[in-house]
């Protein structure tokens, strides 16, 4: 049986980020995958500019910088623009992105095992065992589980939770010429959002990249009407791209047929910790709630837990009294903003015609809630900000249109 100080289940952001940092504090450490790397992520490769700047090492692994966004309303009638000098969003290929970080862990001395599935995860006094599928054992003193939605570390420690509300979506990344993507995205690589395209209860979205464009839909569950038939979100996908295609947003020969479709979580897990175990990333439930975004919260997560972790190995206090001071750091970091995000979830499946108006219509507004959305503003530090903002624009829209019908 081989043996580590911590074993970290899941080698995407969060737990190439959580094994690097273990070893930077001496920690002898396995990260491991049940994938072969390089391997697809449903993404669209977005990455928040607060990414580069907690972690300056990610900014060599950027494919492109988009400088500029059209957000567009439902019915395509409202647009907020925005351009400016400085970056509005990276973009990733999520394939080299999650690569780099685990070369980046193996470098610091992570030992990693691809295409190595977990099945059990066995919690004593003494020792944690994690059991593979081909009948191996590594024994080790905590387990960092950063596997995904569905994760299999959560199930065996009894962390897990039925996950009610989700993000259900279809993407495809899909190479393009140079000259094809500065004509329909100039160099700036114009980012386009589509707020409830074709009427579903989340966004679509357009990403283009140095060499490729991701084209996307996301649909949150817990917005759905469900006195509505359900959709087909793969036929929707179809009408999306056929729409684009006619405003001149894609070429004529791009095809929707390569998409693929994923599934995220919406909210944090009620508890991220139990004796020997620490839970992050996707597998902890942190996505932003109105957007989807989920890198800066696995990274971010992954560096908190890994510095626990780390603290628990040497001063041989490993259980979940020790390990509760995870949750308070995670909760002190980000927790607030899901929380307070995480009320307004519901207005995918409400119209957005007012909201994508006023926002064009009053540029600090924007400004807020772009920086909000995009990561780089606190919504629990700029919220009343926001609020005031938001009635300001909405009076100074009704004095200007006092007649004419609310959108």
């Amino acid at each position: 049986m081989s043996s580590f100080d911590v074993v970290v289940v899941g080698a995407g952001p969060a737990g190439a980020t959580a094994a690097k940092v273990l070893a930077e504090h001496g920690i002898k450490v396995l990260l491991i995958d049940k994938h072969v790397v390089p391997r697809e992520k449903p993404c669209g490769g977005g990455l928040p500019t607060r990414v580069v700047k907690r972690f300056p090492y990610t900014g060599k692994l950027i494919d492109s910088i988009s400088y500029s966004s059209i957000t567009y309303s439902s019915s395509l009638r409202y647009r907020l623009r925005v351009a400016r000098n400085k970056p509005v969003l990276f973009m990733c290929q999520r394939t080299m992105f999650d690569q780099s970080l685990i070369e980046l862990a193996e470098k610091k001395g992570v030992f990693f095992q691809e295409n190595k599935t977990v099945v059990d995860v066995i919690i004593t006094r003494e020792k944690a065992v994690i059991v593979l599928n081909d009948g191996e054992q590594i024994e080790t003193q905590m387990v960092l589980g950063c596997d995904g939605i569905h994760s299999i570390v959560a199930e065996k420690t009894n962390l897990a939770e039925e996950h009610t509300h989700i993000c259900v979506c279809m993407y495809q990344e899909t190479p393009m010429s140079k000259k094809t993507l500065d004509a329909l995205y100039s160099e700036k690589r114009t980012v386009h959002i589509f707020i409830k395209a074709l009427g579903i209860a989340g966004y679509g979205w357009i990403f283009p990249k140095k060499k490729t464009v991701n084209v996307g839909l996301g649909v949150f569950e817990s917005a759905v009407d469900t006195t509505k038939p359900k959709i087909n979100l793969r036929e929707i996908y179809t009408k999306f791209v056929a729409v684009l295609k006619e405003k001149n947003l894609l070429p004529p020969e791009f095809s929707g047929d390569d998409a693929k479709g994923g599934i995220l979580p919406i909210f944090p897990l009620k508890k991220t910790y139990a004796d020997r175990v620490l839970l992050c990333g996707d597998a902890a439930g942190f996505i932003n709630p109105i957007t989807g975004e989920g890198i800066y919260y696995a990274m971010v997560s992954g560096e908190l837990a890994a510095q626990v972790a780390a603290k628990a190995i040497t001063t041989h206090k490993t259980s979940q009294d020790f390990l509760s001071t995870y949750h308070k750091k995670w909760s002190s970091e980000f927790g607030d903003d899901l929380r307070l995000l995480g009320r307004f979830n519901s207005q995918w499946g409400k119209d957005s015609e007012k909201i994508v108006r006023l926002l064009s219509a009053d540029k600090p507004l924007a400004k807020l809630t772009i920086g909000i959305m995009g990561g780089q503003l606190s919504f629990s530090k700029y919220r009343y900000l926001l609020y005031l903002r938001y009635l300001y624009a909405s009076l100074k829209i009704a004095l200007i249109y006092p007649g004419e019908k609310k959108k």
